[in-house]
């Protein structure tokens, strides 16, 4: 062999060890991928949907912006939308965040979630099934991927001919992923998505509003959506979701410096992380940091309680009632009065049963009673809270509106006369401050409105059938809260009322939200 094709080939290998040595040494970048198909152009013509391919073409800028590969199918049949759904198994097997949208007709059919193709006519249900790609194919393609997050949002639920025919039940049918998978419905079990009245429908109006929002968890940004189509229906919509998702996950990643907060906001998330501890230390360090705190009285109870609990005994009836009482129930009391974390019932029960006057007459009526009424309470104050903040975000949404319009007319001016460049900056800056104040808003809302539906469905697991506003009178002079300006009575009445829409088909919807709106 010439030396010229030695070379050659020894070149060649060492190119090959080389590039073997940098693939091994800095692996691929984890992708971020997305499929999004909306199906608007229907055979049949009174299906048709004006804003799907809207909705498919806005979210897919929006995510090109925030790095995801995008693949975007719109108007298509069965067989196309089949075919792109494994094709991004392929492309999502491994990604860092893989999402799957869809924006159309969909139905259920005997349990089963249906996505229908524009292909569909005819008025069988073995028509339907032909012409659409079941959500039991989409979950299978995230379980065998595994992207470290899978979300698939369906703005789904459009109004159809068959459903009014009696030909499927309206609306979808709720059903959950694997781990990993996060499931988002624009509206709840049965009942109707709004198309929208500008070029987007409502729910994906308000996914377009928070998704780019910097450092925000994805499920934290999808409660901000639901909050949104809440509002803006006046409670006609309700999204919902289904989750078995762990760690943190945003579409849009950002230093935590950079995500504007406040000293309520830190409150509300430092109260959260405590509020079920059995460590006294945990509550001392929120009264060091929020001396004059929200909860600073629930902190201090606790604090008593806990220390107090060092120097228990085992009693008898507490062992007998940890045998023989449901022990979910008997979880979610405790974690109501802050005195069992982590399973630990034998250690939460004992304290509690030593704060009782006589310890030997500990029962299992007086623990609901006795966390029903430490519920109704933070519930009642944390209710108090969101309604502030509500208030305070709409009146920031008028004026950002004002502000907004004023700016564009004076960037006009601006063009032509250039003294009034320094009111553009000006106001400019004004936005800012103002767009700045709403995010701080917004999450102190992230804090304050999952604590109150985390109390609500907690609640839902113990709380005494016969449990009333009565409760409050024997507490009221134990806390400082009734000179504190907190519609204390109005807001644990709305709570007991939240109560009693407690199911599975609404946990996690906020469908509580759509009270706030005739009481605020």
């Amino acid at each position: 062999m010439p030396n010229h094709a030695i070379m050659t080939r020894l070149f060649t290998l060492l190119l090959a060890t080389l590039i073997i040595l940098i693939g091994s040494t800095f692996p691929a970048v984890a992708q971020r991928v997305a499929l999004l198909i909306g199906n608007g152009d229907y055979s049949v013509a009174d299906m048709d949907l004006r804003n799907p391919t809207n909705d498919v073409s806005a979210l897919g800028a929006a995510l090109r912006d925030l790095s995801f590969d995008v693949t975007e199918i719109t108007d298509s049949n069965a067989a196309t939308m089949q075919s792109a759904l494994a094709q991004f198994e392929v492309t999502a097997t491994g990604a860092e965040m893989a999402v799957f949208f869809y924006a159309g007709h969909g139905v259920q059919i005997g349990g089963e979630n249906h996505l229908i193709g524009t292909d569909f006519s005819g008025g069988q249900l073995g028509a339907l099934r032909r012409s659409s790609i079941a959500m039991s194919d989409v979950r299978e393609v995230f379980s065998r991927a595994a992207p470290e997050i899978g979300l698939v949002i369906l703005d789904a639920c459009r109004n159809n001919p068959f459903t009014t025919k009696g030909l499927v039940r309206p609306g979808l049918v709720r059903e959950t992923g694997g781990a990993g998978l996060l499931i988002a419905y624009a509206t709840d079990p049965g009942n109707v998505a709004y198309d929208g009245l500008g070029d987007n429908s409502a729910y994906t109006s308000a996914l377009l509003k928070h998704i780019a929002t910097p450092g925000l968890d994805a499920r934290l940004m999808l409660g901000r959506v639901r909050q949104d189509v809440v509002l803006e229906t006046n409670g006609r919509q309700i999204p919902w979701v289904e989750e078995a998702v762990l760690g943190e996950h945003s579409f849009n990643p950002a230093d935590a410096l950079d995500v504007p907060s406040d000293a309520q906001t830190q409150e509300l998330a430092r109260w959260r992380q405590i509020s079920g501890s059995v460590e006294a230390a945990d509550f001392e360090g929120y009264l060091r940091d929020f001396p004059e705190g929200l909860f600073q009285q629930f902190a201090q109870d606790r604090i008593v309680a806990l220390k107090s609990s060092d120097q228990l005994g085992t009693f008898q009836n507490a062992d007998v009632l940890i045998a023989s009482a449901d022990q979910d129930k008997l979880s979610a009391a405790l974690n109501a009065l802050g005195l069992a974390s982590d399973g630990a019932l034998s250690r939460g029960l004992r304290t509690y049963q030593q704060r009782l006057p006589n310890p030997a007459t500990l029962s299992e009526t007086q623990l609901y009673s006795d966390a029903a009424q430490v519920s109704m309470f933070l519930a009642a104050t944390t209710l108090q809270q969101v309604r502030t903040d509500l208030v305070a975000l709409r009146s920031i949404k008028r004026t950002l509106k004002i502000s907004e319009d004023a700016m564009a007319q004076m960037e006009e001016i601006a063009k032509t006369n250039s003294d009034a460049i320094p009111l553009v900056e000006q106001a400019n800056r004004d936005l800012n401050a103002i767009r700045r104040a709403q995010g701080i808003v917004l999450r102190r809302l992230d804090q304050s409105r999952t604590y109150y539906d985390d109390i609500l469905v907690r609640s839902s697991v113990f709380f005494p059938e016969d449990a009333s506003l009565a409760l409050l009178g024997s507490a009221e002079s134990s806390r400082d809260l009734a000179g504190s300006g907190l519609k204390i009575n109005e807001n644990a009445a709305l709570f007991l009322g939240h109560l009693t829409q407690v199911e599975d088909t609404t946990k996690g919807s906020y469908k509580w939200l759509a009270d706030l709106l005739s009481h605020d």
